[in-house]
């Protein structure tokens, strides 16, 4: 396994909530798990707490959903409080994790090397996500084997950021209402997004190992509180219509052909590979 020093002008946060210290816990023994050094943990916004949620960016039906659940702002809010970290201290890169997070004893080296790249990708995903998904050819970045995201994927508890993503995600996201997921994998022009081929983490709800882990770790404590996961609104149905019909559209081009094409080219259509010590 070996130890792993975060590169100069580089940071590594878990989100975590003050109140949750198995979490606290379960993270420190990842990273050690990996060998990676420098990992800091970085307070989650807690939705329980009065005054918590003031001055945040969500507006209904600015985003791909309207309506979104007080814990999903604070989640929205704490990832983020850490954008604006990495902004304030220059950082040319940051890799983000949530609590929850079981890692590859792979981990430790890959992040490493990604983070000493910097460059040459915005959003670099490490962790496996529920669903099947569709990537373009495999390329090397750092020596780390990455596929282009061509749609929004379920999960971002582990992800890698340039300094200029960090910028981009701060501007769009002065207004959201989407989930933190959705809205950092959402395909852009101006927007190059990475899923790292196998994934090096995956969370413990989707973990065959979740057995070993605590309760505390595999269920979100965000959503045990009813108060902050209630009165979710679906918005008008001119909205709802609208999201469905562009659901269907994205549907309709993968039908005609476009998947079969980027097979063709040397793409992947599938549930993401995981590295071998863990288990989904």
């Amino acid at each position: 396994m070996g130890h792993h020093e975060l590169p100069p002008g580089t940071g590594v946060y878990y989100i975590n909530l003050d109140r949750v210290p198995e979490r606290r816990n379960f993270m420190e023994a990842q990273f050690a798990h990996t060998g990676l050094i420098g990992a800091a943990r970085f307070s989650a916004t807690d939705a329980q707490q009065e005054g918590a949620l003031d001055g945040h960016g969500y507006v209904a039906g600015s985003g791909s959903r309207w309506g979104l659940k007080q814990s999903e702002v604070a989640c929205f809010e704490s990832h983020r409080a850490v954008w604006k970290r990495a902004v304030q201290q220059d950082l040319k890169a940051v890799a983000i994790f949530e609590d929850d997070v079981e890692m590859s004893t792979q981990a430790g080296g890959v992040i490493a090397r990604l983070l000493e790249a910097g460059s040459g990708f915005d959003f670099l995903k490490l962790d496996y996500s529920p669903r099947v998904l569709r990537f373009g050819p495999e390329l090397q970045i750092s020596g780390v084997p990455v596929r282009p995201m061509l749609e929004m994927a379920p999960s971002a508890a582990a992800y890698i950021l340039s300094q200029a993503a960090c910028r981009k995600l701060l501007m769009w996201s002065e207004k959201y209402s989407d989930h933190l997921d959705d809205f950092v994998s959402i395909p852009r022009p101006d927007w190059q997004m990475y899923q790292c081929f196998p994934a090096v983490g995956v969370q413990m709800i989707w973990s065959k190992q979740q057995d070993q882990a605590e309760d505390s770790v595999k269920v979100s404590e965000r959503s045990q509180n009813r108060k902050t996961n209630s009165g979710l609104e679906k918005g008008p149905l001119w909205f709802r219509i609208r999201r469905e019909l562009q659901a269907a559209k994205r549907k309709l081009y993968w039908r005609q052909r476009g998947e079969a094409r980027l097979l063709e080219s040397g793409g992947y259509v599938g549930f993401i590979p995981c590295a071998e010590d863990l288990r989904v």
